[in-house]
C-alpha cells in the first residue's frame, strides 16, 4: 500500500494486487464495498471526516488506485460519506527505459519518457515495474493528447 498526501484534504492510495484476498474486480458493487469497508477502517490514521469523493481506477494484475478528494464537512464533522466513482479508464506505465517495454502495446513518448499501457500483455514485465511508475486519470489525458506514438 502507498498514501501519498496532497494537502489536508487530498489523498492517493495504491493498493496493490497481492493484498487484496478478495475476487472484488468482476464485480462493481463487490469493489465498491472493498474500498468503503478499507477506507472505514484506515479513517483514523488519515483524519478522514467529512465528505468525500473517491474516485477509482483498477487493473486486476496491478491493483486498486485511488484519488480521495475532500468536497465538504459542514454537517460531517465527525462522521465520514463517501461518494466512489469506479472507471474503466486506462493505466499507462511511465519508465526511463524502452527497452523495458519494447514488446508491450500502445508505447508511446513524452517528455523523455516512455510509456505503455497496462493491459494483459504487462504481465510479463510486472516484476520490473519499480523501474517506474503507474499514471491514471487526467495524466493519461493529459498522455493521450500530448504525447507521441511509437
Amino acid at each position: 500500500m502507498k498514501i501519498e498526501t496532497y494537502g489536508k484534504e487530498n489523498f492517493s492510495i495504491f493498493i496493490n494486487s497481492c493484498y487484496i484476498k478478495e475476487d472484488i474486480y468482476n464485480d462493481k458493487d463487490g469493489l465498491v464495498r472493498y474500498i468503503k469497508d478499507y477506507l472505514f477502517k484506515i479513517r483514523s490514521k488519515l483524519n478522514l471526516r467529512g465528505f468525500y469523493k473517491v474516485r477509482v481506477y483498477y487493473k486486476s494484475n496491478i491493483g486498486i488506485f485511488m484519488d480521495i478528494n475532500k468536497l465538504d464537512d459542514l454537517d460531517l464533522v465527525n462522521n465520514l460519506d463517501l461518494r466512489i466513482i469506479v472507471t474503466d479508464d486506462d493505466i499507462y506505465f511511465e519508465t526511463d527505459d524502452y527497452f523495458l517495454i519494447n514488446e508491450l502495446n500502445d508505447k508511446r513518448f513524452m517528455n523523455n519518457k516512455f510509456y505503455c499501457i497496462v493491459d494483459d500483455k504487462f504481465d510479463d514485465i510486472t516484476y520490473f515495474s519499480e523501474f517506474g511508475r503507474f499514471i491514471y486519470g487526467k495524466e493519461v489525458i493529459n498522455l493521450l493528447n500530448n504525447s507521441k506514438i511509437l
